[in-house]
């Protein structure tokens, strides 16, 4: 997939050297994300190009596989980062959306409805994000468009005859509908259906693996890189 000309020939360094603004420094588990700025046309740099060890080598790939085939199957929706193109096996370069975290901007009520269409139509497609309880994850633009973004934790739907997969699958997408209901809960209560507030009492064991996933991925590779 090819992003805009301006970038498409664009070295690792090359793009550092036009980054204006790092969201992530980089570490021992984290990636490095960078907003990169070149004739006035802006992308995200995302990699583990300063990761050292066991994890570089080894994890850092998959998760930037991860990522970049979430964003693949979930190309042109809008609120979704355009895949621009993969750097390398460590990195990828994105669509940048001018967009801020949704708790800091509190959007008015029809923002929470246009994110349910969101939500909808990146699970029609076959992705569950797995992650949208972490406050980074969900964004919101200046006209209220709603943005979802880091699909390291996403999982996907599996072929028509794996009916297994495809049956866990819809309870992780149960549990990014949960996090949308917790996030009307905190910030626009009102908004709440009587069905939605039932919701609130029930958690269920695979919407707790749900967000197992999500918030433990991070927690997990620091531990094997404790090992490496």
């Amino acid at each position: 997939m090819t992003g805009m000309g301006v970038f498409d020939e664009c070295t690792r360094a090359q793009l550092h050297a036009h980054a204006r603004h790092y969201y992530k420094q980089g570490g021992a588990t984290e990636p490095e994300v960078a907003l990169v700025e070149i004739a006035g046309d802006k992308a995200i740099l995302k990699g583990y190009g300063r990761t050292p060890g066991w994890f570089g080598r080894w994890l850092a790939p998959l998760l930037i596989w991860r990522e970049a085939t979430a964003l693949e199957q979930l190309d042109g929706l809008p609120g979704i980062p355009r895949l621009y193109r993969r750097l390398d096996r460590r990195a990828v370069l994105m669509e940048y959306l001018p967009a801020q975290a949704w708790n800091k901007m509190r959007p008015e009520d029809a923002s929470y409805a246009r994110l349910a269409e969101l939500i909808a139509a990146m699970h029609a497609r076959g992705v569950a994000h797995c992650d949208m309880r972490a406050p980074s994850n969900i964004l919101v633009t200046a006209d209220g468009g709603p943005c979802i973004v880091d699909f390291v934790a996403r999982v996907r739907r599996g072929g028509d005859w794996n009916l297994p997969w495809n049956w866990l699958f819809a309870r992780f997408c149960a549990a990014d509908d949960s996090a949308l209901i917790k996030l009307k809960q905190r910030y626009a209560e009102h908004l709440l259906t009587s069905s939605e507030r039932e919701t609130l009492g029930q958690r269920g064991v695979l919407e707790r693996m749900a967000r197992w996933v999500g918030a433990n991925t991070r927690r997990l590779t620091r531990y094997f890189v404790g090992r490496d």
